[in-house]
């Protein structure tokens, strides 16, 4: 009886410490960060939307800019990616900070199953797979560097997925092409034809389309993402539409080229960071108090084009919102033996979301490389931060990608539909992918 008790008073006493998935309910000690609520909701549909998002922190006044300038004065609240990013930026480019709001929100069966895994989720295979999980999030208190990246790869992002959205590769003096690109995913749960047995190991079965420039358009890649990688690769389809061919594609992997991107991005730079850990060793080196991309609504506004948000070496931070997180720091260190244009990976990875804000990649000397942003939103009609777009920039030319940007798309991304395994198989290639 007295075990009982003492147990029941422990779990109110975590429930008010945490928020229902591991972050820390309260604010921080001088209230720049304040206490979770329980998420943001307009109590919207995605029919309600209609073709767009409206900001809904549209008065929210920029409380102060952090630039070349003055960026010492913040320095402990910045990383080393952000703060090489306004060194060589000094003229107009400048983090714009608002009020901190910690609109993250999900479904209550998200929330009962993470709470659920947190008793008996286990790594196996040295951390490159996940057993006795269901759903979301494995391991809302993580004792490692690889539970927090597990928690990112696992994430909810409203159970099946489609946006149309553009990808733009800029250069040094700020030219720029882009590229439409259509993504469509599932996890298991929305996938009719899921089978539990044989597809116990895949957690995503995803296609990205390219529907433009013409002389790349048709062209599809689709991917059966597996969770333990090592135990069974990523299985990767190229369908290339002038040849009106379907062929195996493994270098969709790991530093193999990201599609389109004109060697900006790497495959495992999608979504931040995508695919296997196992190259790396991973190190959990606590959280801090960071300034992270968070509610971009101005993102996706169809008032935006890339002609008024791009600009030499940087996005246009007018457009840009940046706010105050509790981010979780995650190591990666290249093991001996493995091979990877990467040898160094630093991610910060937001409490509240187990999303990925901010990466910086380090060459084989040491020197930083690539710094990467996810700007994130509560797209609040599904109940499911993601992002409105991510920007990775090359220190070592000035160019830069963003991509995931959806201002082009004639409505707003799709949460929650069910699709069917047939639609995720080398034999729907072809008929996916004429013009």
């Amino acid at each position: 009886m007295l075990a009982a008790t003492l147990a029941a008073s422990f779990s109110l006493a975590a429930a008010q410490e945490f928020t229902p998935l591991g972050a820390e309910a309260a604010g921080n000690a001088d209230g720049s960060i304040p206490a979770w609520t329980g998420g943001f909701s307009r109590d919207v549909t995605w029919s309600d939307i209609g073709k767009q998002f409206v900001d809904p922190f549209a008065d929210d006044p920029v409380k102060f800019s952090i630039d070349a300038s003055n960026y010492e004065s913040y320095r402990d609240n910045l990383t080393p990616g952000q703060i090489e990013q306004l060194r060589r930026n000094p003229d107009g480019y400048r983090l714009n900070i608002y009020e901190t709001r910690r609109t993250a929100k999900y479904p209550e069966y998200v929330y009962e199953a993470a709470q659920e895994n947190a008793q008996t989720a286990r790594l196996v295979a040295g951390g490159n797979g996940v057993l006795d999980y269901q759903g979301y999030y494995p391991f809302i208190h993580p004792k490692s560097g690889v539970e927090v990246l597990w928690n990112h790869f696992m994430r909810y992002r409203g159970g099946s997925l489609l946006r149309t959205h553009t990808q733009v590769i800029t250069q040094p003096n700020g030219a720029f092409s882009e590229v439409q690109l259509e993504d469509r995913a599932a996890w298991p749960e929305n996938l009719n034809g899921f089978d539990p047995v044989s597809d116990a190991n895949i957690m995503i079965f995803s296609t990205q389309k390219v529907t433009a420039p013409a002389r790349l358009a048709g062209n599809i890649l689709l991917v059966q993402e597996t969770i333990d990688q090592v135990k069974e690769p990523r299985l990767a389809w190229l369908y290339n539409s002038g040849q009106r061919r379907v062929r195996r594609a493994p270098q969709v992997a790991y530093d193999g080229p990201g599609t389109a991107a004109d060697g900006l991005r790497t495959s495992d730079n999608y979504d931040m960071y995508t695919g296997s850990p196992d190259r790396y060793d991973w190190k959990l080196e606590g959280k801090q108090e960071i300034y992270i991309p968070y509610n971009n609504y101005r993102l996706t506004s169809h008032e935006l084009t890339s002609d008024k948000l791009i600009e030499k070496g940087h996005l246009d931070p007018a457009y840009l919102r940046y706010e105050k997180h509790r981010v979780w720091k995650v190591v990666g260190t290249l093991k001996p033996g493995m091979r990877h244009i990467y040898a160094k990976r630093v991610f910060y990875v937001d409490e509240d979301t187990w999303q990925i804000a901010l990466a910086e990649h380090y060459d084989s000397r040491g020197v930083l490389w690539r710094f990467s942003e996810g700007f994130h939103v509560q797209y609040d009609y599904a109940d499911t931060p993601w992002y409105a777009g991510e920007a990775i920039y090359d220190f070592t030319n000035g160019r830069y990608l963003v991509f995931g940007l959806t201002y082009n798309s004639t409505q707003p991304i799709t949460f929650g539909f069910k699709a069917s395994k047939s639609e995720f198989v080398p034999a729907a290639l072809r008929a996916q992918g004429i013009r």
